[in-house]
């Protein structure tokens, strides 16, 4: 008598192979690792063969070559190659910044810190250098080569800027009257807004609109007048009627500021 042969039919076969991956499915990951690596060395030498080998392991020749570099190590290169050379860039536009700023700067003696405003509050700005870059209280402090204020506070990594707008910032002005070719001496305090005031000039002198105002020269802090801004006020004080009601309207709009220069005289020999 013949044997019976099995023959499952299409939907025995599919449920039988669905319970067979859900078997598989549940079986801890440590056996069934196993069972991956188990195949791959039986089959290793099968796996080996073809052009894969070329991908995955370097020839010969290669590794004996002077130029040839582990991928690792050229993953190590190349990120420090694209920091360094993001660093140059960033060292470029400072240099070239300080080139601007030098070029309007006539005296040798002069030095010049570059730095970047961090936080700004208000008639105040933090820059990110303080007294281990060379500054300290009272250094005049540039914005696109115009005085915007002065060093109030330095610590070791970060100062404080007072700027020309704000009342506690007095400073020692010349106002260029070019038809005469002469100055006015004055001293300039902040307005708490936006510009800045010039006090106690008398009326006797001759001062118009869209004159100059200029920082005046200062031992240890200014060797050469600097520019401030211009005269957009000249009217009578009106408590004192023998006086210039002066305002000033700074050369630079401070909001668009995002880096400044410290001037920092040479006081020793070079």
């Amino acid at each position: 008598m013949a044997r019976m042969r099995f023959k499952p039919s299409k939907l025995t076969l599919f449920i039988s192979l669905v319970l067979l991956g859900f078997i598989f499915l549940l079986i801890p990951q440590n056996i069934t690792s196993r069972l991956n690596f188990a195949f791959v060395g039986i089959f290793r030498f099968f796996l080996n063969i073809g052009p894969s080998t070329a991908y995955y392991e370097p020839a010969e020749n290669s590794k004996t070559s002077p130029y040839f570099v582990p991928r690792h190590e050229y993953n190590k290169l190349w990120v420090a190659f694209t920091n360094l050379e993001a660093q140059i860039l960033e060292q470029k536009k400072q240099i070239e910044e300080l080139g601007k700023v030098r070029m309007t700067e006539p005296d040798p003696a002069t030095g010049l810190v570059l730095a970047k405003i961090v936080n700004r509050r208000k008639q105040e700005f933090i820059i990110n250098k303080g007294t281990a870059d060379g500054l300290a209280n009272g250094q005049y402090v540039l914005g696109d080569n115009a005085v915007i204020g002065w060093i109030e506070q330095a610590s070791a990594d970060i100062s404080s800027v007072r700027l020309i707008t704000s009342s506690a910032c007095k400073l020692g002005v010349k106002i260029s009257a070019p038809e005469a070719d002469v100055y006015f001496n004055g001293t300039m305090a902040g307005d708490d807004k936006t510009g800045a005031k010039i006090l106690n000039v008398p009326k006797k002198y001759n001062i118009k609109e869209d004159y100059y105002v200029y920082a005046a020269p200062k031992a240890g802090f200014l060797q050469s007048p600097r520019i401030i801004g211009r005269v957009s006020r000249c009217v009578v004080d009106r408590s004192n009627p023998v006086l210039w009601e002066i305002g000033v309207e700074p050369a630079y709009n401070f909001d668009k500021l995002t880096d400044v220069a410290v001037i920092v005289l040479k006081t020793g020999p070079d």
